[in-house]
């Protein structure tokens, strides 16, 4: 039986009697982790397996209550199989106990000294012995040539084996220099997923306020107050006259933007200041008014949709881009640049894009939404992305309510909330639906059904051609 860490109850019976007298386990480094080697053999394995051959069950035998027969039989084949253990210690132990030896030194010294420990535990004495070459991929790397040489330089023949302080200092120094190459990698990679990291804890502190049910009305307004601002920074600069200042450009930003249209003739003359002032106060007034017709609670439970599904569309596309950034930003290193420092840079860079375009996005479709009313089909809403064919065909809107008492605005009031418990709807249902493929990426129902192959009579090579030419098939169809 080959111990390679595969089977992992029957490698822990087969390890956990590697202490019996005469017996010799060759096993890999990883094979028996967990497995306590008791000289003179482990009572209680041998036990269970003498049960098996019995056809038994072992473990409700061991655990079975005090008295029955069950519980009896377990003690007289454990009580047995102790005895034998028992005196097999005993010789062991005059014997030297567990001899433990190893073919080669690993990289990590951890794993050399956890071979080691096999050897004398619970004050049983034990000991270990390591046969090493010169050619070892360890030694061969970090200085065996300059060993052999050595060697060589003192008359020392290739057979004779070699017990010296200097060849375990050698090989000591040489699992120290691997040991820091592997941390210095592992240590690489957590300063570029700290960066991740970083960004990772803020989208995702952001994600679960809107899933808290937390007000985002304040942020929506610092986000309006924000894009308003970068507007007349780039229309109205600081140091131009008022003169010189865009408001055109202006003016097609907000609509752009808000929907909101701005009379330039009252902005003309007006200094950058109260440009902004202005442009901000039609812009929250605008936002006023569509929260007064849909109502503040369904106004509330709207921008956290928006903005979950906005953030989670540009998050994914964020995280493709911050891979293609570190694929390729080891290549700064011929430019005589650091490239952590150089992929921080960069990776905040897109950062702030990101929260540019999810504020952006998200102001936008708040402000664009709106209610149309179609001949034959009720109030259904017009959405500011464009939307799944089949959202509309799986559920109808339901028609608003237009009982004859409600005056006009009462029934526009209706009509805008369910055109936004619509819209609410309609998001939910696609976040769903891309769930449900998520989890069937990669297996049978992502993928169409197999159509079984038919397959006719093969034609041969000096039969007639089936299409009917009269030629050989090797010299028409098959040439």
């Amino acid at each position: 039986e080959v111990l390679n860490a595969k089977n992992h109850e029957l490698e822990a019976f087969i390890v956990a009697q590697a202490g019996r007298k005469g017996a010799v386990t060759v096993s890999t480094n990883m094979a028996g982790r967990g497995t306590d080697i008791l000289l003179g053999g482990n009572p209680e394995y041998m036990a269970k397996e003498h049960l098996r051959k019995m056809n038994k069950d072992p473990d409700q035998l061991q655990i079975a209550a005090v008295g029955t027969p069950e519980r009896q039989l377990w003690d007289e084949i454990y009580g047995k199989y102790k005895a034998i253990t028992e005196a097999e210690h005993d010789e062991v132990v005059k014997l030297g106990g567990l001899r433990i030896v190893g073919t080669e030194r690993h990289e990590s010294r951890r794993i050399d000294n956890q071979l080691r420990g096999r050897a004398g535990r619970q004050g049983d004495p034990g000991s270990s012995r390591f046969f090493l070459s010169l050619q070892d991929d360890l030694l061969r790397i970090f200085g065996g040539e300059r060993i052999q040489n050595l060697m060589l330089r003192l008359g020392m023949e290739e057979d004779v084996p070699i017990e010296s302080r200097l060849i375990t200092k050698r090989i000591a120094a040489a699992q120290k220099a691997v040991e820091a190459q592997n941390f210095a990698a592992r240590k690489h990679v957590l300063e570029y997923d700290d960066v991740m990291d970083k960004q990772r804890h803020a989208i995702y502190g952001w994600r679960r306020q809107l899933l808290e049910g937390a007000d985002q009305r304040q942020r929506i307004e610092e986000m309006i107050e924000g894009i308003v601002a970068t507007f007349v920074d780039t229309r109205c600069p600081a140091r131009a006259h008022a003169t010189e200042y865009d408001l055109a450009g202006l003016q097609t930003d907000v609509l752009t933007q808000f929907g909101v249209k701005l009379n330039l003739a009252e902005l003309r003359g007006l200094l950058r200041n109260e440009i902004e002032e202005q442009v901000r106060e039609l812009v929250m007034a605008r936002y006023a008014e569509k929260e007064k017709v849909i109502t503040p609670e369904i106004m509330r439970e709207t921008e956290r949709l928006i903005m979950l599904n906005v953030i989670d569309n540009h998050w994914k596309d964020h995280l493709l881009a911050m891979d293609h950034l570190k694929e390729g930003i080891g290549l700064r290193g011929y430019g005589q640049k650091d490239p952590l420092v150089e992929y921080k840079k960069e990776s905040w860079q897109l950062f702030q894009a990101l929260q540019d375009r999810i504020e952006d996005e998200t102001v936008r479709l708040l402000f664009f939404l709106q209610t149309e009313e179609t001949v034959g089909a009720g109030i259904r809403p017009v959405l500011p992305f464009n939307p799944d064919e089949d959202e509309w065909e799986e559920e109808e809107p339901p028609p608003a309510p237009q009982p004859e008492a409600v005056g006009a605005a009462r029934e526009q009031q209706l009509a805008a909330q369910a055109a936004v418990q619509d819209i609410t709807r309609s998001i939910q249902r696609k976040k769903e639906r891309e769930l449900a493929e998520l989890q069937f990426v990669g297996g049978e129902a992502s993928s169409s059904p197999k159509r079984p192959v038919l397959k006719g009579q093969k034609v041969g090579r000096n039969d007639p051609c089936p299409c009917g030419s009269g030629k050989k098939y090797k010299k028409c169809c098959g040439a």
